[in-house]
């Protein structure tokens, strides 16, 4: 049954599961369970309780926290008191804040820590809407309300019916959600999403996200970007999957094997550094285990298409899996907890060879896409028609046309309506029903849809030539000495490419070719540049000569969100990677 709302949806998951361990989090050193019925009870008495702050239906509530139980006891119980709620990145600056905040009209703001709670003061007097400020943690300033104050006040309030008669009456077209782009480029836009945006979205992927209610997913994406919300999150809470929640973004290794999740839902920065990390324990065994290694890999690939197909191996290839599973794959899939069934990776394009790594041990692994605007999916790879390289057919209620120029249009009941207060830019990207995405793609001869870069992301030569700069970043990323890569020519003689090694692992790998393991001294050594180079000219092999790297540099530090040049999605920002290492980029093209 299609849900109504997303408060709808949630209160009947609570009914129909009625789970014990609905939730997992980690507290003093273990995971512990939460049930439904406490999930439920959470919610209704925060709902309430925002209801005695004298919330009024349809007003905006924004929430600035990192991905935590809370977040979602927020979210739903601003939603179910008739809110709106506004996602803020933690990773913002407090001027950042304060301008969501006022664009966005909220008149309260749930924030995480101390931390959180201290930049929203330092502009509090830039932001004279908001009417009550809430703190998830005890520890808070003082003009701060806890969360379990607000829950004890709701549940002391004579409410209840009030309360139920609110969720009860959301309607499929009532604002959700206003969720703010990264901004790589100016403010940010306010996307505006409705219930039913989302759960058509929900609904529409119930055949392409096998998800049960014995199912484990491990949420470590960003709950404010929407491809967590709609996929690790509403999906996971319809389907009745225990939801676990991450400590960090940097524990996520060591959360997956404490968890041992059967589903994951996450961008291509975690599958590569994973693969990276497959690559790199190969490349420094001995000489038995990396031939062993290789063949493996080699049958893997050979056990792709039937795996694609959903279809059996045949007899010779099904012995020969079994052995390289034995001595192989199986010690890789322990890594990821051992129960891993089903993975989805969005947000940005993944290599192939990175899918068809897990594809070959027997993982699940499907490619999907889709924006913010957009709820977020349009496309996805069906389990049974797995082709890797594409991100798969649209989705039942979703066309897809390729306009004259190449970019990708949509259509569909999870297109936004449009951007909070902004109708030029909403025109812009609106037309006769269309989206326009910005991305540049085809469709295949099975209607499957392959993207082959951003529109504002294609490199123009002096020369003239058009370069798609994705390919090329995906194939320099396949080398186990290159985790993150960014490609440089726009208006220059040829191309050239920012390099950063794995530097978290670089006591793996450096040491067997005597190589100094501080990054600061790596890319000084001559040694080191000259495997790069080699490195770096393999990688390009399959590329036009006009395509093909022809300098790079090597950065000793990585790309980060808190360094800025990535999104809270993990998406380079070109624009701040330009600006920020112009000296380097003069000095490639100085001769």
């Amino acid at each position: 049954m299609r849900p109504q709302s997303i408060a709808h949806l949630f209160f009947d998951a609570c009914t129909r599961f009625d789970k014990p361990d609905a939730v997992l989090v980690k507290e003093k050193g273990v995971y512990g369970p939460y049930s439904h019925k406490f999930f439920r009870q959470r919610v209704s008495h925060f709902g309430r309780g925002l209801m005695g702050l004298g919330l009024k239906e349809g007003e905006h509530v924004a929430i600035l926290a990192e991905t935590r139980f809370e977040w979602a006891i927020a979210d739903l119980g601003i939603i179910s008191a008739g809110g709106v709620d506004v996602p803020i990145y933690s990773t913002l600056t407090p001027d950042q804040v304060a301008w969501i905040l006022n664009n966005s009209e909220s008149v309260a703001i749930v924030v995480s820590t101390r931390d959180q709670a201290e930049k929203v003061l330092s502009v509090k007097d830039q932001i004279p809407n908001v009417r009550f400020m809430i703190i998830m943690e005890e520890d808070g300033p003082d003009s701060f309300l806890s969360m379990r104050a607000v829950e004890y006040k709701g549940s002391c309030e004579d409410n209840e019916t009030a309360f139920i008669q609110r969720w009860q009456a959301r309607k499929k077209d009532d604002l959700l959600s206003i969720l703010y782009t990264s901004g790589t480029t100016g403010n940010p836009k306010g996307v505006m999403l409705t219930h039913d945006n989302l759960i058509s979205n929900v609904m529409s992927c119930q055949s392409m996200m096998p998800c049960a209610s014995d199912d484990t997913h491990l949420s470590h994406l960003p709950l404010c970007h929407v491809f967590e919300r709609m996929g690790g999150y509403y999906n996971m809470l319809y389907h009745g999957v225990t939801i676990a929640y991450a400590e960090d973004i940097s524990t996520v290794a060591a959360n997956i094997m404490e968890v041992k999740p059967t589903v994951l839902v996450s961008v291509p920065r975690l599958f590569e550094k994973i693969y990276a990390k497959v690559m790199i324990g190969a490349i420094s065994s001995g000489f038995i285990k990396r031939t062993v290694f290789k063949w493996a890999m080699g049958i893997g690939k050979e056990a792709v298409p039937y795996f694609n197909k959903n279809e059996p191996l045949p007899g010779f290839l099904s012995k020969k899996w079994g052995i390289a599973d034995t001595m192989v794959f199986s010690k890789v899939k322990e890594k990821t907890g051992g129960r891993l069934k089903f993975m989805i990776s969005g947000g940005a394009p993944l290599a192939p060879e990175i899918a068809e790594l897990f594809l070959g041990m027997g993982l699940k692994m499907v490619e999907g896409y889709g924006l913010t605007e957009t709820s977020p999916v349009l496309t996805i790879n069906p389990v049974s028609h797995n082709k890797p390289g594409t991100v798969g057919p649209p989705l039942p209620d979703v066309e897809i046309m390729i306009a004259d120029d190449g970019e990708i249009l949509a259509r569909g009941p999870n297109i936004m309506t449009g951007y909070f207060k902004n109708p030029e830019a909403t025109a812009e990207v609106m037309e006769d029903g269309w989206f326009h995405t910005g991305d540049i793609g085809l469709l295949d001869q099975d209607g499957y849809l392959r993207i082959t870069d951003r529109k504002k992301d294609i490199i123009v030569t002096s020369g003239g030539k058009n370069i798609a700069p994705q390919p090329l970043e995906n194939a320099l990323k396949l080398s186990s000495v290159i985790e993150q890569a960014v490609i440089i020519g726009d208006n220059r003689n040829f191309v050239s490419a920012l390099i950063v090694p794995p530097w978290e692992t670089i006591q793996d790998w450096a040491p067997g070719h005597q190589w100094p393991v501080t990054s600061e001294e790596l890319v000084a050594h001559d040694g080191f540049k000259k495997f790069m180079n080699k490195e770096i000219n393999q990688c390009m092999a399959n590329f036009a000569h006009y395509e093909k790297v022809k300098k790079f540099e090597i950065l000793a530090a990585p790309f980060t969100v808190e360094t800025g040049e990535l999104t809270p999605s993990m998406k380079v920002k070109r624009r701040v990677v330009n600006e920020k290492y112009q000296d380097v980029i003069d000095a490639i093209y100085a001769d």
